[in-house]
């Protein structure tokens, strides 16, 4: 910025000064006015009578005035002008700023010109040579937009921005040149991008110059970068090999090796340049070891707690990491316990090669909750949220506890993700306020449209689900599918926290009609009434138990020509009058893809006897299911079924209706094998198990977090009819792979392609098709 002022002001100056003189060294009589008129003399200069503004082409002489906040009738002061510039370059318009000053016929009065020079305004932005990337993407990494004025630093960001998100997708050599061009059409001035981008560099062979301690596989291995093969491409991106560099560095110091460096990197080009060799020279230094383990601090814990914190001993190689890893351990017994404030501070004391360590801990003061905030919650009432926190108002804060209390909360399956936590400033005893936001997602389903599944071919369905009706948590529910072979209507109602209560009460009533299919033998046509009351198991978390009765009317009809069981000799319709308990824990982290822990249902029922109904048997079930991560983003799960039933008196109680065929992907499904298909060996088909075994190894996988996720499984099923003739390891095998994708308003659609081993005729593949949610 170059400012200028030129003129008479000088001049002017001492023309003023010289009058005050005069005036001062007048009549005595005249003193008090004099007095009065000091100031004003002081004050006397130029006036300003016009400010031009030169130069200017995309900003008008306006917006120019406006910055400078001077006006006509002014008094010239060089100082005020001096920052006027100073804001009028702040705007980034201009490249060069001037202001200077014209004398007028007047000598009190002047003109001032402000000369600018703006940088160039672009009106459109164009790229050329971009072959391998989307302008898209090239819009999200530059700065200039439409109508900014371009300053040099700009360009330079722009043109770095473009060239590393090409380096980034492996075109080391790219260049990046700029230049201004008119339309000559719509006289737009165009700012272009002429991008060369070269060829694509692949990395083919990666070498480490000064290793000893360690071997270059171990090296490569903490490395992103990969040398090319026929596998895999090997594309070389220099934000790759930065991180590969630190974790080299990471990788020596959990060896002990904490003075290790990287004091070149090497990269040579092959003579077309599509291929380099990269060569990386360590300089290891000295490895350390673990000398004397001290504390000293801790009065909430005893000595041997911290002990059982610390890893490392006598002796032992120094693991930088490890060490870290101690640190926070001893943090986080503390944290756990509310000691929110209490800090370990890790001490090295380096003799040669051994290093003594020492961790000082400062206990301080249990932090206490004074205030829970909830915020975001448009429609859900924040007493439907509050009641599933396990922390309040008054209580220690405990980490557990809050991480307990946020799972509770997303489980609802009214939000986007587990709550977000903002802790507030603690007061002068260290106590805290928590805001917890949640972000609401629509939770309800609507669905209308036709389905398709194995056992009933095409069908129609209408179905309203709301787990938070109202706002209150409470879950509403009404299905109503219908096709050639099947009349399903079921309605339900669950308040999951009754008078006030965790006391979860739910009514549903249905009515469901199977026409006769192969694999079924019959008409059956079911309308009943259920009513299912639930609390949590006490001694017991993330466990629920439920008490449920259920009054059905059961009507078979319609028997197949193939079918000549006992079931032709019962009067129908049959009522079952049964009650049921079933025992719950769910200690999942996630309620619709769970990666870690387990989830356990312990199922008893009994029918009839002194409950009435004209069906008389008993039945319990167990369905384990344990989840744990894998590499990357795959989960494994393995689950395990059993289910057990006899009558009261003798096993013909049980009719045959009720007794467990297997397959499809129903409630006793086994991919790889047909609806109903697997019953025990030697039975007619149309007569099932009275115990059964399911076992599933199913590994899930994102494809599109969180809407579309893929799977591999593995299962083995079979039925037999009791446990003593059951062998556990004579299984009907099955493997495939299936993908669910979840739909707005729609639930999940499922395809499942099994591969069913021990088929009756011979291996076959088996599709399974699920479509909607479950209530």
């Amino acid at each position: 910025m170059h400012t200028a002022f030129h003129g008479s002001y000088m001049k002017t100056r001492k023309l003023a000064n010289r009058g005050w003189y005069s005036c001062a060294l007048g009549v005595g009589f005249l003193y008090a006015a004099l007095f009065l008129l000091v100031p004003a003399a002081q004050a006397a200069g130029p006036y300003i009578t016009e400010i031009k503004v030169t130069g200017n082409r995309q900003v008008s002489s306006d917006k120019v005035l406006r910055v400078i906040r001077i006006a006509p009738g002014s008094l010239y002061e060089a100082n005020k002008f001096q920052e006027a510039l100073k804001r009028l370059f702040a705007t980034k318009q201009f490249q060069f700023v001037q202001a200077y000053r014209e004398d007028t016929t007047s000598p009190d009065s002047v003109r001032v010109v402000v000369r600018v020079e703006e940088y160039p305004k672009v009106d459109e932005i164009k790229y050329a040579g971009n072959r391998h990337v989307d302008e898209d993407d090239l819009k999200e990494v530059i700065i200039v937009t439409n109508g900014t004025f371009v300053r040099p630093a700009i360009l330079d960001k722009d043109k770095d921005a473009i060239s590393d998100l090409y380096k980034e997708k492996g075109y080391y050599r790219v260049s990046v040149i700029d230049s201004f061009t008119t339309d000559t059409e719509t006289r737009n001035r165009v700012l272009l991008y002429v991008i060369e981008e070269g060829q694509k560099v692949s990395v083919k062979h990666i070498d480490f110059i000064g290793i000893q301690a360690l071997d270059s596989e171990q090296l490569r291995g903490v490395m992103k970068s990969r040398t090319d093969s026929w596998l895999r491409g090997a594309d070389f991106k220099p934000k790759e090999l930065e991180q590969d560099k630190a974790n080299i560095l990471i990788l020596y110091r959990s060896w002990g090796f904490l003075d290790a460096k990287i004091t070149d990197t090497d990269l040579v080009f092959s003579d077309d340049g599509k291929d380099l060799d990269l060569y990386l020279t360590i300089v290891e230094g000295t490895q350390y070891t673990v000398g004397n383990v001290t504390w000293g601090g801790n009065e909430l814990f005893p000595g041997a707690m911290i002990q059982g914190m610390v890893t490392m001993g006598d002796g032992d190689v120094f693991d930088d990491t490890e060490f870290a890893m101690i640190q926070g351990n001893i943090s986080s017994l503390y944290a756990d316990k509310g000691y929110i404030y209490a800090t370990v501070s890790p001490l090295k004391t380096i003799n040669k090669d051994v290093i003594d360590l020492k961790f000082d801990i400062t206990e301080g003061q249990p932090a206490h909750i004074r205030e829970i905030n909830i915020t975001g919650n448009s429609k859900t009432y924040e007493e439907v949220i509050r009641r599933q926190l396990v922390i309040s108002p008054g209580d220690v804060f405990l980490r557990a506890r809050l991480i307990r209390s946020l799972r509770e909360v997303f489980n609802l399956g009214f939000f986007a993700g587990p709550p977000q936590v903002i802790p507030g400033r603690p007061n002068e005893n260290g106590d805290i306020d928590i805001t917890l936001r949640v972000e609401e997602k629509p939770a309800g389903q609507f669905r209308l449209g036709a389905g398709f599944s194995q056992l009933n071919r095409v069908s129609g369905f209408i179905g309203v689900q709301e787990p938070n009706f109202l706002g209150r948590g409470m879950r509403i529910g009404f299905d109503w599918e219908f096709s050639r072979f099947r009349q399903n209507i079921n309605v339900s109602l669950t308040e999951p926290w009754f008078m006030g209560t965790p006391t979860e009460v739910s009514v549903n009533v249905y009515n469901r009609q199977q026409n006769a299919v192969r694999q079924q033998f019959f008409s059956d046509r079911r309308t009943g009434v259920g009513l299912r009351v639930g609390r949590p198991f006490p001694w017991f978390d993330y466990t629920t138990i439920f008490t449920r009765y259920t009054l059905e009317r059961v009507d078979l009809s319609d028997f197949s020509p193939d079918y000549f069981g006992t079931l032709l000799l019962m009067p129908w319709p049959q009522t079952t009058s049964a009650i049921g308990i079933t025992l719950m824990r769910n200690s999942t982290d996630n309620p619709f893809h769970p990666t870690t822990g387990t989830k356990t249902i312990l199922n008893a029922r009994w029918t009839g006897g002194v409950l009435g109904g004209s069906i008389n048997f008993q039945k319990y079930e167990v369905d384990f299911a344990w989840y744990e991560p894998l590499f990357w983003r795959f989960v494994l799960e393995i689950s395990n079924q059993f289910g057990i039933m006899d009558g009261y008196q003798s096993p013909i109680q049980v009719p045959d209706y009720e007794k467990y065929r297997l397959g499809g992907n129903r409630r006793w499904g086994l991919r790889g094998y047909d609806f109903f298909e697997v019953v025990p060996r030697g039975n007619r088909q149309f007569v099932g198990g009275r115990f059964m075994q399911i076992s599933t190894l199913q590994v899930t996988f994102p494809i599109s977090d969180p809407t579309v996720y893929g799977l591999f499984f593995a299962e083995g099923g079979n039925t037999w009819n009791s446990f003593q003739q059951a062998t556990l390891f004579d299984l009907r095998k099955g493997v495939g792979m299936g993908i669910r994708i979840e739909l707005p308003m729609l639930g999940t659609v499922g395809l499942d392609y099994g591969y069913g081993i021990d088929r009756v005729g011979g291996p076959a593949w088996e599709p399974h098709i699920t479509f909607g949610g479950t209530f």
